[in-house]
């Protein structure tokens, strides 16, 4: 990552992003304020589904009937749940809830019968379905201001709406999955706590966009202030919840969900993050029976984008009220801390990064080094006690020997579960090492003199929404989380040359241009064909496939070798299918190149199947790319590890090579493409059972009902 591209990412939350129906920013409160809609091309973090072919009528894929009775059959095998149909909800919205309703901010909240959540009138006559990930800053966007205000006065509020949420999470937010399931693990002690987390995890969402998130995601559920289900922690450990989320994608995949947010009303698309206003024309029309209004923009068009001008933020100026203080006062740029002694990213950051800002920053004289509390005690009870302790270790000049005690020693008293009188023992033994008195030292960290100064500086950051630490405002621009040495660098440089601005200039117009993309590829999207409902013929003249040429039942995979959902569809599904089915005769197995645009490295990996082809070594090519997707995808030397793959399995190096780097089949991989775009294939994997559209990594007994259908039949 190049040094501007540290900046643009560590900046992207200071900047206006783009709104697509309004150039005035949200009122900021004390939580963070939120991005606008988020419009993704199609993805395949979780595959898609669709509606299964009938058992019963083998040329047409399940109707509602057939699908609300597939999936009591597929729940009871713990199988793909299918969507049950878009239903008009007046009179009778066709939710039922399960369970206890209980309320939340004066809201019923409760499940549905498919285990989802949902928040309002169970039976409102228009029932939002909201597809949404929990890493979205789009969605954070929706859920902080429009669905606040239909649960404050609008259509959740009076009763006209109820919403129902779906975990649809994308495949460039690898944190999402886990933090849909800590909700669903919150929902275990109720509703209410899941809606808890729910908003908990958008207001919050910088403090778990990480790359080992359920610490934080733990600690942010316990500290709800709900009593959660006991286990809550193994639930979110062992992500308990995945099939169900991964069943919610297939559902939303199978309405051609794309994006997020996406909601449908009472079966009616309507797509990003759109102003209140929008829902309540949609809302008002539904109620009084009409159809939503024609003109209701789905997506806004590119070119009518409303672009605010670009403006510099201005620099925080905090009180001069500091626990501690490094550096010469006359140093030309203050970095301010605001620090936590119990929680785990302080201490990292104290022990990683600290040594280097002191020898390079502070003993420079480039900066002087301010550090100020903030005990987050929800997550972290005992820290308080901490920042007493050291600033009373601070009153004998030791107060940066007390803070580098209590991060070095924090697993001794910051694991929870020691009485207040035992950890500040263990702080009295932290005081006598450090040669203080350790008299003087107990009597100040027993009369509260310093809780004042301590809450001060808590509600200070709170002031300039600081919600999880450690937090910066490096020459008072805010920096948050623990960042490498690197950036508190290049701000430190880009200040002193100030060349400030040109990066978050650069920052706003690379967000700029990301929602242009974003926004063209949704259009695009919804311009292309939809999947065939009936039947449709597919040429597969000179396509590669397993089995007996005039076998009664033709399968056909579009497939991408760097989508790791076609890897589960070939580790778990693929063998039975060819056990059963191919290899017994009845089925003729056809595989279609599919690779999407953000897996780079895919095409080549078609391309290098069709290469060991001509060596008459697909299927062993096919195996070991799949084996292997872990090692060369996103690897910059996968054209090698391709080759390697050849000589692995027995190929003639030279030959393969020439084949793979002359892009012979280029072609033809392209071709596949073009043919599954014009059937209306957006993701991987997807299939054709005798002509019939069937989505997604489903389990082979999906399968095998489809097929035995067919046979039935003939």
């Amino acid at each position: 990552m190049t040094q501007n591209k540290i900046l643009i990412a560590v900046f992207s939350t200071l900047l206006l992003l783009i709104t697509a129906c309004s150039t005035t920013p949200p009122e900021t409160t004390q939580t963070q304020a939120q991005p606008e809609a988020e419009i993704s091309t199609s993805d395949d973090r979780f595959p898609a589904t669709s509606t299964p072919i009938t058992i019963d009528e083998p040329e047409a894929v399940l109707g509602d009937e057939e699908a609300n009775e597939m999936i009591n059959e597929v729940e009871s095998d713990d199988e793909v749940v299918v969507a049950d149909g878009d239903t008009a909800n007046s009179p009778g919205n066709g939710l039922t809830a399960v369970g206890v309703e209980e309320t939340y901010k004066d809201l019923p909240v409760g499940f549905t019968a498919d285990g989802n959540a949902y928040i309002g009138n169970i039976d409102a006559p228009v029932v939002i379905e909201e597809y949404s990930d929990y890493q979205c800053p789009f969605c954070a966007r929706f859920a902080g201001t429009t669905l606040a205000e239909m649960k404050a006065s609008g259509a959740i509020a009076n009763g006209d709406a109820v919403l129902v949420f779906y975990d649809f999470p994308l495949d460039f937010h690898p944190q999402a999955p886990a933090a849909a399931n800590a909700a669903r693990c919150a929902g275990e002690a109720g509703p209410a706590a899941y809606w808890a987390m729910h908003d908990a995890l958008f207001e919050d969402l910088g403090s778990w966009s990480i790359n080992n998130p359920n610490e934080v995601l733990v600690s942010l559920g316990n500290g709800l202030g709900i009593e959660l289900a006991d286990g809550y922690a193994d639930c979110v450990a062992e992500m308990r919840y995945e099939d169900a989320i991964y069943n919610d994608f297939n559902i939303g995949r199978s309405k051609g969900v794309g994006s997020t947010p996406s909601f449908f009303l009472n079966g009616n698309p309507l797509i990003g993050a759109q102003p209140i206003a929008a829902f309540d024309r949609a809302i008002g029309a539904l109620v009084a029976g009409e159809e939503i209004p024609s003109d209701e923009p789905q997506v806004q068009a590119v070119e009518e984008l409303e672009i605010p001008p670009f403006e510099m933020p201005e620099p925080v100026i905090l009180s001069d009220e500091a626990a501690g203080e490094l550096g010469d006062p006359d140093a030309p740029i203050l970095i301010v801390e605001f620090t936590d002694y119990q929680c785990p990213f302080c201490s990292r950051h104290s022990a990683e990064t600290m040594p280097v800002i002191m020898q390079e920053l502070i003993d420079t004289g480039r900066v002087r080094y301010q550090l100020k509390d903030f005990p987050l005690d929800q997550l972290h009870p005992d820290a308080r006690q901490g920042a007493t302790a050291a600033r009373c270790a601070g009153e004998q000049d030791a107060y940066w020997e007390m803070h580098d005690a209590l991060f070095e020693n924090q697993a001794a008293w910051g694991q929870g579960g020691l009485t207040p009188s035992a950890i500040a023992e263990t702080f009295v033994g932290f005081a006598s090492t450090l040669g203080l008195d350790t008299g003087a030292f107990s009597t100040c960290l027993a009369d509260g003199r310093y809780d004042d100064l301590i809450e001060a500086n808590f509600q200070e950051g709170a002031a300039e929404q600081v919600q999880g630490t450690p937090a910066f405002f490096i020459g008072g621009y805010f920096i948050s989380g623990a960042q490498p040495y690197e950036v508190f660098d290049l701000v430190v440089t880009n200040i002193e040359d100030g060349t400030l601005e040109d990066i978050f200039r650069e920052s706003y117009e690379a967000q700029v241009e990301e929602y242009r993309r974003q926004l063209a590829a949704q259009q695009q999207q919804q311009q292309q064909p939809q999947l065939p409902t009936e039947p449709v013929e597919i040429n597969t003249d000179g396509d590669l496939f397993l089995g007996d040429e005039n076998a009664p039942v033709t399968i056909i995979e579009f497939t991408d070798y760097g989508c790791p959902f076609c890897g589960r569809h070939f580790e778990n599904t693929y063998p039975f299918l060819k056990a059963n089915y191919v290899d017994t005769g009845f089925v003729k197995y056809v595989f279609k190149d599919y690779p999407l645009s953000f897996h780079p490295e895919a095409d080549e990996a078609s391309e290098a199947a069709h290469c060991a082809n001509d060596q008459d070594s697909f299927v062993e090519m096919h195996e070991v790319l799949f084996a292997n997707q872990g090692q060369w995808s996103g690897n910059p030397e996968f054209m090698s590890l391709f080759v390697d793959y050849a000589v692995e399995i027995g190929l003639d190096e030279t030959t393969f090579a020439d084949c793979l780097n002359s892009g012979k089949y280029r072609e033809l991989v392209q071709e596949n493409i073009r043919q599954g775009q014009e059937l209306g294939v957006t993701g991987t994997p997807t299939f054709f059972i005798n002509g019939n559209a069937f989505v997604g990594a489903q389990p082979f007994q999906s399968f095998a009902r489809a097929i035995d259908s067919i046979l039935a039949e003939q």
